[in-house]
């Protein structure tokens, strides 16, 4: 079942997290307090003990690439030379999504800069590498384009207008929620023509799998803040019982927000990059920081990288929420 009607795009303005319920806001308070006592407690639900739950990184497009033919097919016709931005909260799936949807229309995935371009602020240069030969393109991780330190924001400073103003063609950008947030902040201008996908609803989720019932599906979207990706990630440990909620660790300090927000506005970074963007962080505590994370299931190595994963995104957002830290709005 792929229902396309579920899947909408829309301005990223008019995004409306869904409200959880009563009862969600309890059991999130009383988590809160588990926690404090290092224990963690989960709600029983009735659910198919046998389904074949899609996950975060596996569930199927065809329905959400339909909807963006859709939505965008104005914008396509009119083939001007600009670039319109996709928001992709952590673990949404909007990011693969549009590289299928790209794929399908024979546009040209471009590869973000090096570092030393990034450094030089090489635009020209890094553009010139691209094989786009007057295709339109799609740029599918804006964080990939800056580091968060003195030298690397100058580059996404001359990007920017340059995207808006059409020398490149007509683009998509796909750019992080915390990205988004963090860019909107150090830049003067708003971006226009930003969409994302509407919220994820209980429907949406039995289309792709998930066999409980409304209100049970309800809950999960509420939690999840209608990420589709984390709904799935949670529906799928309350399904399975030998799955554990994820904790953090009692020792979570401000150096472990200084980590968790720098790890979700890149989207992921290197030890050497995370380095760099947290110098007053000595390399040893970072590194301890990051092996714990690591032990408690937040974070996870991805070859070089460390990345958030999804059974602790949630708790990291909270963790910063309570710190006063920049969130998205998703």
């Amino acid at each position: 079942m792929t229902d396309t009607h579920l899947w909408q795009l829309m301005q990223a303005q008019d995004y409306v997290c869904p409200s959880p319920a009563t009862l969600t806001r309890f059991q999130q308070l009383w988590r809160k307090i588990l926690r404090v006592f290092g224990r963690e407690g989960t709600e029983q639900i009735d659910s198919n003990s046998n389904e074949e739950l899609a996950s975060h990184h596996s569930f199927d497009h065809s329905a959400a690439v339909s909807a963006m033919t859709h939505c965008l097919a104005n914008w396509m016709t009119d083939a001007k030379c600009e670039a319109i931005f996709l928001l992709d909260p952590p673990f949404s799936g909007t990011a693969a999504i549009a590289r299928d949807w790209t794929w399908q229309q024979g546009w040209a995935l471009v590869t973000p800069p090096s570092m030393a371009q990034i450094q030089d602020v090489d635009v020209d240069g890094w553009w010139q590498q691209q094989d786009v030969h007057h295709s339109a393109w799609l740029i599918d991780d804006l964080a990939r384009f800056f580091l968060r330190s003195s030298d690397g924001l100058r580059f996404i400073r001359v990007l920017l207008p340059r995207l808006l103003q059409g020398d490149f063609g007509q683009g998509l950008v796909v750019c992080d929620s915390w990205t988004f947030a963090f860019l909107r902040r150090i830049w003067p201008l708003n971006l226009p023509r930003v969409y994302c996908f509407a919220p994820a609803s209980a429907e949406l989720l039995q289309s792709l799998g998930a066999k409980g019932h409304h209100r049970q599906l309800t809950r999960v979207v509420g939690e999840a803040r209608g990420n589709v990706g984390v709904a799935l990630s949670l529906w799928s440990c309350q399904v399975n019982s030998e799955q554990q909620p994820l904790t953090l660790p009692a020792q979570a300090d401000d150096k472990t927000g200084f980590i968790l927000y720098a790890l979700l506005v890149h989207r992921g970074l290197t030890g050497k990059r995370l380095q760099e963007v947290l110098s007053t962080l000595a390399a040893d505590e970072l590194n301890v920081q990051l092996l714990r994370l690591a032990q408690f299931g937040i974070v996870e190595p991805d070859g070089e990288y460390w990345r958030l994963n999804v059974g602790g995104y949630l708790l990291a957002r909270e963790f910063l929420a309570e710190r006063d830290y920049l969130l998205d709005d998703f």
